[in-house]
């Protein structure tokens, strides 16, 4: 098979990169990262892209064979709703949401032709919304939804859709996250109305479930004959949308926040 994975140089995509190449699969890997793409075995053709550059996108994809396209991107900031900038926001939905779809509207046309598929992974907060991460609990909600639109457009038309969705993975991601609001909060009031809820944050390394793990799923769901429309990886991602059906709201509400690096169950199970 071709396949194209996007967030190539990620913890994941760097995963999904290896073991697709080494099953023998002819492997596209795009990243901004071009130190990281560096880094991808040989037999791995790379591009360093902005993603979010539809035009630049579909200049790469033109007349490209393709058989399966994995969508690894994402990016976020901790920070509450009141204090999340319009930039802010905007870069999250970019980078969560923009940039899956330049990818999948390029590459669609052959997808459908040669009965391809699209794997999207996102992130249980697309199902459960943490405080503090709400542009990013909104674009990967966003994100779900997306691929739930498209799997009912194209399955009739010969191509399948399917959307992984891991609880935290130790890549360095959430890491990221915290070391970024650390340092725009270095000078903020240390009495400010979430002053508290973010110093919680500081060594914010939450791990539901290893890299191995959900790269092993989504590289399942690209090869299987009949993949599942959704797979969930971690017991908290398969648990907690659960949960959110049989709880009355404000007591789920409590239930996540005491999750959070200061609450009790933050402090019990893996952060």
């Amino acid at each position: 098979m071709r396949v194209l994975v996007t967030g190539a140089a990620g913890g994941i995509g760097s995963g999904v990169v290896r073991t697709l190449a080494a099953a023998g699969h002819d492997v596209i890997g795009i990243d901004r990262d071009a130190a990281g793409l560096a880094d991808l075995p040989g037999a791995a053709e790379t591009h360093a892209l902005d993603l979010r550059d539809g035009d630049a996108v579909e200049a790469l994809l033109a007349d490209r064979e393709l058989d399966r396209v994995v969508s690894c991107v994402g990016g976020y900031e901790i920070a509450a709703v009141e204090d999340t900038t319009l930039d802010s926001f905007r870069r999250q939905l970019d980078a969560n949401l923009t940039a899956v779809h330049t990818v999948v509207r390029a590459a669609l046309p052959s997808i459908r032709e040669r009965g391809g598929r699209i794997v999207v992974v996102g992130s249980m907060v697309g199902s459960t919304a943490l405080p503090y991460h709400g542009a990013y609990s909104a674009a990967k909600a966003g994100l779900r939804g997306y691929a739930d639109a498209l799997r009912r457009e194209v399955e009739p038309r010969g191509a399948t859709v399917a959307f992984v969705e891991p609880g935290p993975v130790p890549t360095g991601f959430n890491e990221r996250a915290a070391a970024g609001l650390a340092e725009r909060n270095a000078d903020a009031d240390p009495d400010g109305p979430y002053a508290d809820a973010y110093r919680a944050f500081e060594g914010y390394s939450p791990a539901a479930t290893d890299v191995e793990t959900v790269v092993e799923r989504v590289v399942v769901a690209a090869t299987t004959d009949r993949p599942r429309a959704v797979y969930r990886v971690s017991r908290r991602a398969r648990w907690l949308p659960r949960l959110a059906a049989i709880l009355p709201d404000r007591l789920y509400d409590r239930l996540v926040r005491a999750g959070l690096p200061d609450g009790v169950l933050g402090r019990l199970i893996d952060r």
